[in-house]
């Protein structure tokens, strides 16, 4: 009776449904838990946007300054490299005439930065032939027999075009042992390799310090033509240069854009080509031996040569013949600064006064320093190229 009694009672408890402690009971989070959770995990999410935000404003600024870099070392490279070839291939008496800056361009009188501009005169590809005879502006050369034979621009390796000597800008000068300066720039429109004759159309531009078409014919014979390059480094500061088309012949119509001039003789224009954005000022010097004495001049009297030497080219020369100071000179310095397009975006407030240089204009050679910082980084390269090309002989035929 009593084991049945127990049995009975087991039953009863294996029957009946487990009821968990209250200890093990599951538990949801209180309101403060909550908002505490949210709170933290809401300021980690703005640390880490804000980390984000300021990243990403560094890698902006860092990739307009390289940006920038890279248009201010452009622009360097390919003036530089102009410079130290200036009269390569060109009669040395003509030296003179390869070379003109003009320190504060006039037509950008009202623009708030005044650039420089400089003009080359160079020989594009190896060409002298020797003439025989040619009357000025009568658009006709007859040179010297078997001159075109020394040159590869003939039919035998070119056709007649642009390849050859078609639609190519000469220039054509007088014997230089005759103490004579006029020359004269054409485009090629026929040759005939049999009669030793080039026809061609006088092109009406100016050359480098007033070397001026004319002379009598005489002064012509063992006078001699070249293949030329007349280019001009300028800067555009405000983007609305005097006589020039928005979208004409290259012309962007932007401001503080670089570009190199460069006669097209087939076009019969000028090609303006834009070298780099964002440059705020583009300034040249020089340093030469203009009293002839075989040593650089020592401008400020100090008995050492440096920057410091260094003029401001001058379009008004106070010397009585250009030419002859032109050809005097033996270094030019090219200075340029370029600016990020934009704002600096990671900088905040205004920017200390030890960094007025850095976000704000300085001054470059005669061009003053800027009246206020605009947060826009600058980049400033300076170089010296030696005209070290002059009259340089690429023909490989003798002294020119």
């Amino acid at each position: 009776m009593r084991k049945q009694k127990r049995t009975k009672k087991r039953n009863k408890i294996l029957n009946k449904p487990l009821q968990p402690s209250r200890s093990h009971l599951p538990r949801g989070f209180t309101l403060m838990e909550v908002l505490v959770g949210g709170a933290i995990m809401l300021v980690l999410v703005l640390v880490v946007l804000s980390l984000y935000t300021g990243s990403n404003r560094i890698s902006v600024d860092q990739q307009q300054f390289a940006a920038l870099q890279h248009d201010v070392r452009s622009a360097m490279f390919f003036i530089s490299r102009d410079v130290k070839s200036v009269g390569a291939g060109l009669p040395q008496p003509f030296a003179g005439y390869f070379l003109q800056g003009v320190n504060n361009d006039p037509n950008q009188s009202g623009a708030s930065v005044q650039s420089d501009r400089l003009t080359i005169l160079g020989n594009s590809d190896p060409l002298r032939l020797i003439i025989q005879s040619y009357a000025p502006a009568s658009g006709s050369i007859t040179l010297e027999p078997n001159e075109f034979d020394l040159y590869p621009y003939n039919a035998n390796a070119y056709p007649a075009d642009l390849l050859g000597y078609v639609d190519r800008a000469i220039l054509i000068l007088p014997n230089p042992d005759l103490d004579t300066t006029s020359g004269e720039l054409g485009r090629i429109t026929g040759v005939d390799l049999v009669a030793n004759t080039i026809t061609f159309n006088t092109i009406n531009e100016p050359l480098p310090n007033t070397l001026a078409p004319g002379g009598a014919g005489p002064s012509y014979v063992g006078g001699t033509v070249h293949f030329v390059e007349l280019k001009t480094y300028w800067l555009d500061v405000d983007g609305n240069y005097p006589g020039l088309t928005v979208g004409t012949n290259g012309y962007l119509g932007l401001p503080e854009v670089m570009y190199v001039s460069q006669w097209n003789s087939a076009s019969g224009a000028y090609d303006h080509l834009a070298l780099a954005l964002n440059i705020e000022d583009l300034q040249f010097q020089y340093l030469g031996d203009l009293d002839d004495n075989q040593q650089l001049d020592d401008n400020n009297a100090d008995t050492t040569i440096d920057i410091n030497d260094f003029l401001n080219w001058d379009d008004n020369f106070t010397w009585t013949d250009t030419p002859a100071v032109v050809k005097g000179i033996r270094l030019v310095r090219i200075l340029v600064l370029g600016k990020t397009e934009n704002p600096y975006v990671s900088y905040s407030g205004a920017p200390p006064t030890e960094l007025q240089y850095v976000y704000g204009k300085p001054v470059v050679a005669d061009s003053p320093a800027g009246t206020q910082m605009d947060k826009r980084r600058r980049f400033f390269l300076e170089s010296t190229a030696g005209i070290r090309n002059m009259s340089l002989n690429v023909y490989n035929i003798g002294t020119i």
